[in-house]
């Protein structure tokens, strides 16, 4: 067999071997979330006031960036 053949052949059956992989990562990190959800069901609104103070804040240095 032929080195280009080889070649060919081995990424064919990498794409295989890979086929699949992004559904597991996003099923872990889906559990995970949920865990988290669950165990501490006030953590949404947490983040969300933790954004808006932290968009406050970046807004008042915009707003004084000038002087």
């Amino acid at each position: 067999m032929s080195r280009q053949r080889r070649i060919a052949k081995a990424l064919r059956t990498r794409g295989r071997r890979q086929r699949g992989g992004a559904l597991a990562e996003y099923t872990v990190v889906v559990l995970l979330l949920v865990l988290v959800l669950v165990a501490y069901p006030d953590a949404i609104p947490q983040l969300a006031k933790a954004l808006r103070e932290a968009y406050a804040s970046f807004a008042y240095a915009l707003s004084v960036s000038w002087i």
